[in-house]
């Protein structure tokens, strides 16, 4: 080997003494191989090609080159085959040669049992690792599933602060809602004077007293099973009878009429005691859900159009009920009889004025 330097040579010759197969790369300056030689077979570097870059054929280079100390020892190497080998790397000029020489049967299986305990290691690190990614992405999953839970929720309770159960839950099912209900009792409940009060109150006591008037609506309903279906302004709309069939409607509204009366004396507004206008019918009406993105739940028919002109026609902090509503209260409601009424669009109406 005439171009091998006189270093390489001699470890090569004492490698051949001692019956231990040596091979040997030169790599040029653009880190290419330039040469090879020795018994490559044994390595299993048979396939390596000359003019190529080293680090492209054997991983374990990638980055080793250039070398700044030489010479430089790399023990127990695993070879792609799988065969381990000492490697020496000896300058010359500027080429570097690189040298293969077998490690003994005790390095080898010492470098076999680093290697497992290695990849074990590396193993058990993955492993470590997966599982924290694991408990990441299921706090991750918990926290989002809570979330959508509260979201959930919440969107519950804002579509039962709208629509009645029953019909929230029909709605949910993509059904078409439109009912109609042969005898239910409909109230309209507007503050007196609301308007000119409101002038000289000022918008933060105007709405203290809405929500008060409003919240006592809300929850008198939950109390006697009615449903308020709306608010307009100042006036409160509600109904019972419906989305169940109850037949002691009129006397659950009449209840409510009088209490909800009872909560708004209990309150002043603009230096007076709050006062309210109601009215009362009872009939058939259609109920059903109008809308897609900002639905409705609403009643219509002749008994919803006079309960609201039953409700103009009231003197303040009056009730006044239709002849209808009056015959399905019975003895324990307290009523005097009002003369005959003109009322626009419904001709002449008997009503009464519950008092008690």
């Amino acid at each position: 080997m005439p171009r091998v330097p006189k270093e390489v040579r001699s470890w090569i010759y004492d490698f051949f003494y001692d019956e231990r197969s040596a091979a040997y790369l030169k790599i040029d300056a653009r880190q290419c191989i330039a040469a090879k030689g020795g018994n490559i077979e044994h390595y299993g570097l048979s396939s390596l090609r000359t003019g190529k870059p080293v680090a492209d054929q054997l991983e374990f280079m990638e980055g080793l080159l250039p070398c700044p100390e030489l010479p430089y020892h790399m023990p127990m190497v695993e070879l792609p085959g799988g065969r381990v080998a000492d490697l020496h790397l000896f300058g010359d000029g500027g080429s570097v040669w690189l040298l293969f020489l077998d490690a003994t049967a005790e390095r080898d299986n010492q470098q076999r049992l680093q290697q497992k305990a290695y990849e074990m290691t590396l193993l058990q690190e993955r492993e470590r690792q997966l599982n924290a990614k694991l408990q990441s992405t299921n706090e991750a999953l918990r926290e989002s599933q809570e979330g959508l839970t509260r979201e959930y929720q919440r969107a519950e309770s804002l579509l039962l602060n709208i629509l009645p159960a029953s019909i929230a839950e029909r709605l949910k099912a993509d059904e078409q809602i439109a009912d109609n209900h042969a005898e239910v009792s409909v109230l309209f409940a507007d503050i007196v004077g609301f308007t000119e009060r409101a002038r000289s109150v000022g918008a933060v006591t105007t709405l203290a007293i809405l929500n008060y008037f409003f919240k006592a609506a809300d929850l008198l309903s939950e109390q006697h099973g009615c449903e308020k279906i709306k608010t307009i302004g100042d006036c409160v709309m509600a109904v019972a009878g419906l989305p169940a069939a109850r037949s002691d409607h009129a006397e659950a509204l009449a209840h409510y009429a009088l209490e909800l009366r009872e909560a708004a004396r209990r309150e002043r507004f603009a230096g007076e005691p709050l006062s309210l206008r109601i009215g009362i019918h009872s009939g058939p009406i259609v109920a059903g859900v109008i809308g897609k993105r900002r639905f409705v739940y609403d009643l219509w028919g002749d008994t919803v159009n006079l309960a609201a002109r039953i409700q103009k026609s009231a003197e303040p902090d009056e009730i006044r009920i239709s002849d209808a509503t009056h015959k399905l209260l019975g003895p324990d409601f307290a009523c005097d009889p009002l003369a005959e009424t003109e009322l626009r669009g419904t001709g002449r109406v008997r009503m009464w004025q519950l008092l008690a």
